[in-house]
């Protein structure tokens, strides 16, 4: 299936999501009894956690539904996060829908997995020494709750705020999970995106790199295994296959440069975790229509967290 059917069915649902916000309250999560240990062997003060979760109607064939009640450690806190501004939406009124032969827009589609769309922001390049700050993620299936993001407490000193801009008086308050208290819930999110029987299929800028190491590292660090059903796909080596009107290479593929490339309208602040995830949802768009790129055929270039050379350092 094209991931262009796939953005005309939901290209306006995506717009529609940035602006309707709703505050989920987040518990202590025990649905699953593989990671009953971790949940069990770590005794604080529970706390209840706050964060953001950008809302859509209901998504159909998950396993079951992210509701307003999860299980968390921690104390009483509230929302943190930077969400978009309805009046925004505007800015990506100029991004057209593809069109879709009409004989395909009646037949009914099933995707071989579940894409999400995700970003991390971190305290530095370092896998082993730096920390994750940020997370979000959006599944393009749509759906309540499809959208979630949250800042993290990295537990140390955030010397490249002038990166991403997030401080340490942002990420040191109690409203903001440390990773270990952000599993369980993102373990649940996505068990809640998941369908039946079907892989999970991760989609970062400069993932391979990047974004999946660092995400393997943290879990290492809450002695968690990452789930064998997740998979992911970096865009950048795909973006190296664009060529500009010239016929020539580009000469960046970093996302900033493939938002100007496919004149993407930026709304916030660059290096911020939702907004690369925002314009990483339309750049995919663009990129998989221009290079004719199927769902299968990102499953087929996708990989594991095995795969990458730290993880066969760790066995």
């Amino acid at each position: 299936m094209s991931l262009s059917f796939v953005f005309c069915g939901n290209f306006h649902l995506l717009s529609n999501s940035i602006g309707s916000t709703c505050g989920i309250r987040l518990l202590k999560q025990h649905s699953r009894l593989i990671y009953e240990t971790l949940l069990t062997s770590r005794r604080q003060q529970i706390r209840h956690f706050s964060t953001t979760v950008l809302a859509r109607s209901t998504r159909k064939g998950s396993k079951q539904s992210f509701s307003n009640n999860r299980h968390l450690h921690g104390e009483s806190v509230e929302p943190s996060i930077e969400v978009f501004k309805q009046s925004e939406l505007e800015q990506f009124k100029s991004l057209q829908c593809y069109n879709v032969d009409d004989k395909i827009s009646g037949v009914k589609t099933e995707w071989p997995a579940t894409i999400l769309v995700f970003d991390i922001e971190t305290t530095g390049f370092s896998r082993r020494e730096d920390r994750v700050i940020e997370f979000a993620v959006r599944d393009l299936m749509g759906g309540k709750n499809s959208t979630f993001q949250t800042l993290v407490n990295p537990e140390k000193d955030v010397k490249n705020t002038f990166v991403h801009g997030i401080s340490n008086r942002m990420l040191c308050r109690p409203d903001v999970p440390r990773f270990r208290e952000l599993i369980p819930v993102l373990l649940q999110y996505v068990w809640s995106r998941q369908m039946d029987s079907k892989p999970v299929l991760w989609v970062a800028h400069n993932g391979r790199s990047f974004d999946v190491p660092f995400l393997f590292y943290e879990f290492r660090r809450c002695k968690v295994e990452m789930p064998g059903d997740w998979l992911f796909v970096d865009t950048r080596p795909i973006a190296n296959q664009l060529v500009d009107s010239n016929g020539s290479k580009l000469s960046s593929v970093s996302l900033e440069n493939l938002r100007e490339h496919y004149k993407i309208p930026l709304t916030g602040s660059a290096h911020r975790a939702m907004q690369d995830v925002t314009t990483l949802c339309y750049v995919l768009q663009k990129l998989t229509f221009e290079l004719k790129l199927t769902v299968p055929q990102l499953l087929e270039k996708s990989f594991r967290v095995s795969d990458l050379p730290a993880a066969r350092h760790e066995r």
